[in-house]
């Protein structure tokens, strides 16, 4: 669902969750069409993984092991491969048609076909230049996917500041399934520089422009978005109305991520002919209970010369035996 309000947690797992000017509340995600509202069923997320289990410095020690078709080199200093080459430390491994390694700088400079993969995610790319052991480096005009995300994309190049974050310049980004056989993704968020934060579960898209199904639909110079089932607080993207009655409607909602059960949506809405609106939407979830409140509140309706508001609500709750219960409440201010 995408540009909607992000569905809530469970109380009992909590998925790991400032804002610039937007944030896109669940990502971008894939579906045939868009929605300016959630789903009234909650999603468990899965709990977060702790920093320690992501990719530890420890985990890049130990021996370079380097085969290929051709080695040449001064032992202890640095070496040249050709040919099928497959570097390997830890759980870092690089494939290319050509790789230096020197030893002094612990500095790899692979060429043609490279190919990257370490705990987090892998890359390809036409070249390649990595401080193994710090995972510092770049990949150039490189393919990459985040294996806990599910998430990549494509880019001139990709910076890495260290074994969580990275920069991609002039690239793409999307939650999409895809393999190179597939058609492009529906869901793409394009910018002249992404930062990538995987720890943090945040990226920051300058210059982006979001597209859906190659057509732009959102613009902004600066976007936040969190990487993966996170919620964050911030404003959502605006949402346009028209009919002959009311006229033009422009709405910006507000999400407010009070806790992972718990979150309320505030919307300021102008209408051109009947005024100022604005509505909110608090919903709550619990291991034996949900439900949700709104109101709708036109403080001075011009067309019909009065105040008008809507309240309404609904919970549910479960039974013995695998039983539910559900109660729903609406009152109006309109005979």
């Amino acid at each position: 669902m995408p540009l909607s309000v992000p569905a809530l947690s469970s109380p009992l797992r909590r998925p790991a969750w400032q804002l610039l000017p937007v944030a896109l509340a669940v990502g971008l995600c894939c579906t045939a069409g868009a929605q300016t509202r959630t789903t009234r069923a909650p999603k468990a997320a899965a709990p977060a993984a702790s920093a320690a289990s992501a990719a530890p410095a420890a985990a890049a020690a130990g021996p370079i092991e380097l085969q290929a078709r051709e080695i040449r080199g001064r032992p202890d200093l640095d070496a040249v491969a050709e040919g099928e080459v497959d570097l390997r430390r830890g759980p870092l491994a690089v494939q290319a048609d050509w790789l230096s390694y020197e030893q002094a700088r612990d500095l790899a400079v692979a060429r043609g076909h490279v190919r990257l993969r370490n705990s987090g995610g892998h890359y390809s790319g036409d070249e390649a230049q990595l401080q193994v052991e710090r995972f510092e480096g770049f990949v150039l005009r490189p393919t990459y996917e985040f294996d806990r995300l599910k998430a990549g994309g494509r880019g001139e190049r990709i910076d890495f500041i260290d074994r969580s974050r990275a920069v991609v310049q002039q690239g793409w980004y999307t939650s999409c399934p895809r393999t190179d056989a597939d058609p492009p993704p529906a869901w793409v968020l394009q910018a002249r520089r992404v930062s990538l934060d995987v720890d943090g579960n945040e990226g920051v898209a300058e210059g982006a422009v979001l597209r859906f199904l190659g057509w732009p639909i959102l613009a902004l110079p600066t976007l936040s978005f969190p990487l993966g089932d996170g919620r964050k607080s911030g404003w959502l993207p605006p949402t346009v109305d028209f009919d002959t009655k009311s006229g033009l409607s422009v709405a910006v909602p507000y999400y407010w991520n009070i806790a992972p059960n718990r979150d309320v949506t505030f919307t300021p809405r102008l209408i051109t002919r009947r005024g100022a609106a604005v509505d909110a939407e608090y919903r709550y979830l619990e291991p034996g209970f949900k439900g949700r409140l709104e109101l709708d509140l036109l403080p001075h309706d011009r067309v019909a010369g009065r105040s008008r508001w809507a309240v309404s609500g609904e919970h549910e709750g479960r039974l013995p035996f695998d039983g539910r219960w559900r109660a729903e409440g609406l009152r109006v201010s309109d005979d």
